[in-house]
């Protein structure tokens, strides 16, 4: 049999059917592809926006721990001018504030050093840290102003 003798009438739905079943294989790996590169690019977001939250929070820190050394410095500066009990009062108060300002460190350092599983409850832990600080900032503030410090002094 020889290529002149086949009847290219009866072979028509074959190869259309061959082609649509190519064109919708082809369709599927591209969208197959798609989907493996959206999935691929997932952690790599979940990464950037774990960085950035980092990066927030060391600032946070950073603020905190210079205002911190600031206001140390300056009841320390006055204290001497303070009744006795008043000092006492002021030492509690900046001993809180600086072990409170290496809490905040230690967690932030924790926090850098997570996976991604244990990302938001280090975060949590810093975020409580850095709250501690400003209260423990509040009350060197409010010892060296003489004052007992309260929670609506916010």
């Amino acid at each position: 049999m020889s290529t002149h003798d086949l009847d290219l009438n009866t072979g028509h739905g074959f190869w259309i059917a061959t082609a649509l079943l190519s064109g919708i294989a082809g369709a599927l790996l591209a969208l197959g592809c798609e989907a493996r590169e959206v999935a691929a690019n997932e952690p790599r977001l979940e990464v950037v926006a774990i960085e950035h939250q980092v990066t927030d929070l060391e600032q946070q820190l950073a603020a905190a721990d210079r205002g911190a050394k600031r206001e140390i410095e300056q009841a320390r500066a006055n204290s001497k001018k303070m009744p006795v009990a008043s000092r006492e009062k002021l030492a509690d108060a900046i001993d809180r504030t600086e072990d409170a300002r290496d809490q905040a460190s230690d967690r932030l350092d924790e926090l850098k050093h997570s996976g991604a599983a244990h990302f938001e409850a280090r975060r949590a832990r810093v975020v409580d840290a850095l709250n501690e600080l400003a209260e423990a900032r509040h009350d060197v503030v409010a010892a060296l102003a003489g004052g007992q410090p309260s929670l609506s002094d916010g």
